[in-house]
């Protein structure tokens, strides 16, 4: 049977809406927890202009590094629907599954978007102890501080490999960015040849920062002075994103659309110019699958359903972030939206028998708005976790 009802799409905290009013549903599988063949495709963003994106403050003087997969997606349908109407969003949007409608299957799971500098992707640190320094309390203050891995120490860590072979804190070692980003020892060489600063003598691939910006009073024609956070780039880094599809049907369109939405921009700032990207060519990417594995770590936000709350069950390590933001339809303006808590990229948590979809939009409609559905994405890409037990959020 065909279900109708109401869906908007919102925006993160400094990302973009798009607004139909209803939607036609087609079920596309008994549920959405069924073995599917998926591929993973890294779509490159390179940077045209500085980047915003919301940070934890929520004020525009704080700038996060990577966008949200919230973010991303938002962004996505305002321009799928800009380019082929409203029918076309809810056509691709009643795909996914909600609390209300758990078994949808969607026909793609969206990451963040995470940096990436020359040849070398990053990846949100797992938020587990760094395997074999568990119980190693001198080292627990510095392997805090990390955010980010390459792909191959991803890679190693996720798959239960030795990582510490790649661990040296030392200076002139492996840990770069203040010891927030971790990479080998081969790929610190190859990052020193092209993204050395001279001023420092340190590895810099991108820098987070503010810049003083003018508001004008439209009455008075007063001025006031501000801070506006940025990313800046280096030339040959930027962000990418993954993408897992369980089908063809979209990706012409995703990249149709996701060249368009490189001219409008992602982000907040957009009006400044911010946020302006060209996608390169997406390359395949092989991650571990979950099934088999009794955990997986998340490369998105995730809103989990609520009958997937046994994800958070023993060997678990997660933290939650809280998505706020207002909403901007031509229904309703300047309205807030409801907050909602979700696990944040990185997070290791467990799998649920035969499930390979987790999480769903959030329904996140103002209390005071009634002329359509606000949702936020809230589907995890899940990778496979075989790595060393521990539990607890470390930091």
């Amino acid at each position: 049977m065909v279900g109708l009802r109401s869906v908007w799409c919102s925006r993160s905290p400094t990302g973009r809406n798009w607004s139909p009013g209803s939607r036609i549903r087609s079920r596309l599988s008994p549920t959405a927890c069924r073995g599917r063949a998926m591929q993973t495709m890294a779509y490159p963003l390179r940077p045209r202009a500085p980047c915003h994106f919301g940070g934890r403050g929520g004020g525009v003087e704080a700038t996060a590094l990577a966008a949200r997969s919230d973010t991303l997606f938002s962004a996505l349908c305002i321009t799928l629907r800009e380019l082929y109407g409203r029918a076309e969003v809810e056509r691709f949007v009643g795909q996914f599954p909600t609390a209300e409608d758990p078994e949808w299957a969607p026909p793609l799971l969206l990451s963040a978007g995470q940096p990436y500098a020359g040849d070398v992707r990053f990846y949100p640190r797992p938020l587990l102890p760094v395997p074999g320094l568990e119980d190693d309390p001198a080292e627990q203050k510095h392997q805090k501080k990390i955010n980010l891995v390459s792909e191959t120490i991803f890679r190693a860590w996720v798959g239960g490999g030795d990582v510490l072979q790649h661990y040296d804190r030392s200076e002139g070692g492996n840990l770069l960015h203040g010891g927030r980003v971790w990479v080998t020892a081969n790929e610190c060489a190859t990052l020193s040849d092209r993204f050395l600063d001279e001023n420092t003598g340190q590895v810099r691939m991108w820098a987070v920062g503010d810049v003083p910006r003018v508001a004008v009073d439209r009455i008075s024609s007063g001025s006031s002075v501000y801070q506006a956070g940025q990313v800046r780039f280096a030339p040959g880094a930027g962000l990418y994103l993954l993408v897992v599809w369980r089908g063809d049907a979209w990706r012409d369109r995703f990249w149709e659309v996701l060249q368009v939405l490189g001219d409008a921009g992602i982000g907040g700032e957009r009006s400044s110019g911010y946020g302006l990207f060209t996608p390169l060519e997406p390359q395949r990417v092989d991650l571990p699958d979950v099934e088999g594995t009794d955990r997986w770590v998340t490369l998105s936000s995730c809103w989990p359903l609520p009958e997937q709350e046994g994800l958070l069950g023993p060997g678990a390590a997660y933290r939650l972030e809280n998505r706020r933001g207002w909403m901007d339809s031509p229904e309703g303006r300047n309205l807030r939206r409801k907050s909602v808590h979700m696990l944040e990229p990185g997070s290791v948590l467990r799998a649920l028998p035969g499930c390979t979809t987790y999480g769903g939009l959030a329904d996140v409609t103002p209390g005071i708005f009634e002329a359509h559905v606000v949702w936020r994405y809230g589907l995890a890409l899940p990778v496979g976790y075989g790595g060393a037990h521990g539990g607890g959020d470390d930091g």
